[in-house]
C-alpha cells in the first residue's frame, strides 16, 4: 500500500510538472545571450511593413485559453542574394490586444492585467526586441515547410535570452515574407503569474508556462 501511495504521488508530481509548462511540440530552444550578428556591407536592407506584418500570441491555462496580437514598432531584414542573413524587430508592448473576449469590460480587464507587473510590466518596459544572431538555411526543406533555422536574442522586461526556432522565409518580386510558429517559456523572462513552478495550490488558476507566438513578417525596400 505504501509503495502504491508513493507511486501515485510521484505520478501526480510528474503530471503537475508537465501541466505547468503546458503541452509543447514546438518549443523554441532557449539559451544564454548570443553573440549578435553583424550586417554585411553588401546587404540590402528591407524595412518591415507594419501594416502587413503581425505578431500573434496564445496563452493557455487549466480552464481554457486566450489569444490576441501585439503591435510592431519597427524592424528590418538584411538580404544578400535574395537570402535572409540578419535583421531586427522591435515589438510595441503597449499594443497588446485580446481577441477572444467579446465583452468590452472583461476584455479590458485582461488586457490591463497583461500590461501589469504580474505579466509584462508595460509601463516600465514598453518595448521588446528580437535581434537575429545566426541564420541557417535548411537545404533539405520541403515546399511550404520551415526552410531556415533562426537564432537571436529576445529581450522582454529587460531580460535577454537567446532563442532558436524554425521559420519559413520566401522572396518574391522584391518582397520578403518570414513566418514562424513557436512556443516560449514565459518564466524565463520573469513572467511568473499563475505558474505552478513558483506558486502552490493554484488548482484551476494554474496558467501554463509555455505560450505560443506566431510571427508573420513582410519586408519591402
Amino acid at each position: 500500500m505504501k509503495k502504491l501511495k508513493l507511486f501515485t504521488a510521484m505520478l501526480a508530481g510528474a503530471f503537475l510538472i508537465a501541466s505547468c509548462a503546458g503541452p509543447s511540440e514546438k518549443a523554441a530552444e532557449i539559451s544564454e545571450r548570443l553573440e549578435p550578428g553583424e550586417r554585411p556591407e553588401n546587404a540590402v536592407v528591407k524595412n518591415i511593413d507594419m501594416a502587413r506584418s503581425a505578431v500573434a500570441w496564445e496563452g493557455t491555462k487549466v480552464t481554457g485559453r486566450h489569444d490576441g496580437t501585439i503591435g510592431l514598432s519597427s524592424g528590418e531584414l538584411y538580404i544578400v542574394d535574395d537570402q535572409i542573413v540578419g535583421g531586427n524587430i522591435v515589438i510595441d508592448m503597449t499594443q497588446i490586444v485580446v481577441l477572444d473576449i467579446e465583452d468590452p469590460g472583461t476584455n479590458a480587464r485582461l488586457q490591463g492585467h497583461l500590461e501589469s507587473d504580474d505579466f509584462f510590466s508595460v509601463a516600465t518596459y514598453p518595448e521588446a526586441t528580437f535581434e537575429m544572431a545566426n541564420i541557417v538555411k535548411r537545404e533539405d526543406a520541403t515546399e511550404g515547410e520551415p526552410n531556415y533555422t533562426i537564432s537571436g536574442n529576445l529581450t522582454i522586461k529587460g531580460i535577454t535570452h537567446g532563442i532558436t526556432f524554425p521559420a519559413h522565409v520566401h522572396m518574391e518580386e522584391g518582397v520578403m515574407t518570414a513566418r514562424a510558429d513557436f512556443d516560449l517559456d514565459r518564466t524565463m523572462w520573469d513572467v511568473r503569474f499563475g505558474s505552478g513552478r513558483f506558486f502552490d495550490n493554484l488548482g484551476d488558476n494554474l496558467i501554463h508556462d509555455n505560450f505560443n507566438m506566431k510571427l508573420d513578417i513582410v519586408a519591402v525596400n
